[in-house]
């Protein structure tokens, strides 16, 4: 496995001795692992820790190569008062909380996503448009986690993504598209008072993008009005909103979560950058 790279941003009050009464939560996805240290009582992020390999899908590896990362096996070692783990894939359906059958889960996940060999499908919620989601999971990632944090709870990253995106209370919703960009795919979303549009499409090239984007406006019946708002931390952002522009009312960037404070080191990425790790104090 080609070698790791870490960069970490933290802020000057961090003390790592004061872990025990802090929120630790790990988010994995294909291009890279990030961890969240937080205090909930003062609705502060206080370190974010970025772990990365060119040309590694972290979903493909064994254990044993995951195991391997020793500056996240060091971090997982550590005693936090909660960990929470958030996992963004493809792999992902949303249903109604109303409508999710424990019992039935792998059934109605198959009806829509085709389930990976030597994997396990999960369920969470996050008390969110009373929406839950089903995932699927390849038991390699799946003993790292339940091996060193064995009752954790396992979120997906499309509850939370939905969840950041409600609580900045943007004006004129109803004409607003949240584009969130991951590697080789991106969700679509559409939140007024209710999800009125959520889905994720598979994509190569930023017309495809654009392409899915148009569509979920005809079907809202917004086209003529549609306000765009970028996320994800893609090299192809800028070229994706300048492609954009051509064919809807505004883009913008998002900004992070407006109830937190955040190291200055921050400063440093992109505002929609780790959009959902800035909105890590939203897990429940």
């Amino acid at each position: 496995m080609q070698s790791i790279t870490v960069k970490s941003y933290s802020d000057n009050l961090y003390n790592p001795a004061d872990n025990g009464s802090l929120e630790h939560t790990i988010f994995f996805e294909a291009n890279h692992i990030s961890t969240v240290v937080a205090d909930p009582k003062n609705k502060q992020i206080l370190q974010l820790t970025i772990y990365t390999a060119e040309d590694t899908n972290f979903f493909n590896l064994s254990y044993d190569d995951l195991k391997t990362i020793l500056p996240l096996k060091e971090e997982l070692a550590l005693n936090f008062k909660v960990r929470k783990v958030v996992i963004s894939s493809a792999n992902a359906t949303l249903v109604p909380e109303s409508m999710l059958n424990v019992v039935e889960t792998e059934a109605y996940y198959a009806l829509s996503q085709k389930i990976m060999p030597q994997s396990q499908v999960l369920y969470c919620k996050m008390h969110v448009q009373q929406t839950a989601v089903i995932f699927n999971v390849k038991n390699e990632l799946l003993k790292l986690i339940r091996f060193n944090m064995p009752m954790v709870d396992v979120y997906h990253g499309s509850l939370l993504f939905i969840k950041a995106v409600e609580s900045q209370a943007f004006e004129h919703s109803k004409n607003k598209l949240h584009l969130h960009l991951h590697p080789g795919y991106f969700e679509i979303l559409n939140l007024d008072t209710n999800i009125r549009f959520y889905n994720s499409f598979p994509f190569e090239t930023e017309t495809e993008v654009v392409y899915f984007m148009l569509a979920a406006a005809e079907q809202l019946q917004i086209s003529h009005s549609c306000d765009v708002v970028l996320y994800g931390n893609s090299a192809q952002m800028s070229e994706l909103s300048n492609l954009i522009s051509k064919y809807v009312r505004s883009v913008q960037y998002c900004i992070k979560p407006k109830n937190f404070t955040y190291p200055l080191s921050f400063k440093q990425f992109a505002e929609q950058q780790f959009f959902t790790e800035s909105a890590a104090l939203l897990c429940e």
